[in-house]
């Protein structure tokens, strides 16, 4: 008798943990606010600037009170190969190796600033003749500067607001960027309220750059009828 009853305070125990026992958290998708912690800043990058080259690791010597990188130490295998003093305005101090003259070694990137007319960098190319490391005063500083790698382009992307856009595509040639076509657009207001639209297109033709520009009011102002 007592062991029958003991049987049965048993399996009714057994019962009440399952059913006490927490069931898994299931959080729907969007309905977790996840705070992200702001990544650490890395003042140092390696990696092949060229397959036939040897490891190169870079140390960037860095101001991260006042937001300035001070000078570069760049190391082959191990050894320091060579030292640029930059003294140089970093907003995000971020860097990474680009390939931005398309000649098949990577060169130092650092972006100097990002806003909403695009963002600018400090480049510096690796030269295989001088072996070593050259600042490229044609695209360091340039706002609004980006890279096609698919057509081996460099392309010229600002905006002012709605007031002013323009692309312009450019190609190495011979070590020199040459224009390859741009577009522009232009809105304004004229003296009445109206709003006009002007389009300048440009284009290489046998050497020569042609352009077509096209205006046209967009909107007009009723008020002043």
């Amino acid at each position: 008798m007592y062991k029958l009853q003991f049987l049965v305070l048993l399996l009714l125990f057994s019962v009440s943990c399952k059913q006490n026992k927490p069931k898994p958290l299931v959080i729907k998708k969007g309905t977790l606010k996840i705070e992200v912690k702001k990544d650490v800043i890395k003042d140092s990058i390696s990696g092949y600037i060229n397959p036939k080259l040897g490891l190169y690791s870079f140390k960037f010597d860095l101001d991260t009170a006042h937001l300035k990188l001070k000078k570069i130490k760049i190391y082959s295998d191990g050894k320091l190969v060579q030292t640029i003093k930059t003294n140089k305005e970093c907003e995000h101090l971020d860097f990474s190796l680009i390939d931005w003259n398309f000649d098949g070694y990577k060169d130092i990137t650092a972006i100097y600033n990002c806003g909403s007319g695009g963002c600018a960098y400090w480049i510096w190319n690796y030269s295989p003749k001088l072996n070593k490391f050259v600042y490229n005063t044609v695209l360091s500083e340039r706002l609004g500067l980006e890279i096609d790698l698919v057509s081996k382009c460099i392309v010229f992307h600002f905006r002012d607001g709605v007031h002013l856009e323009y692309w312009d595509t450019m190609k190495y040639c011979n070590n020199k960027l040459v224009l390859v076509k741009g577009f522009t657009q232009k809105r304004w207001f004229d003296k009445d309220g109206n709003i006009w639209l002007k389009e300048i297109h440009k284009k290489v033709i046998h050497g020569v750059v042609r352009r077509t520009v096209d205006s046209m009011m967009i909107m007009e102002n009723k008020k002043t009828k």
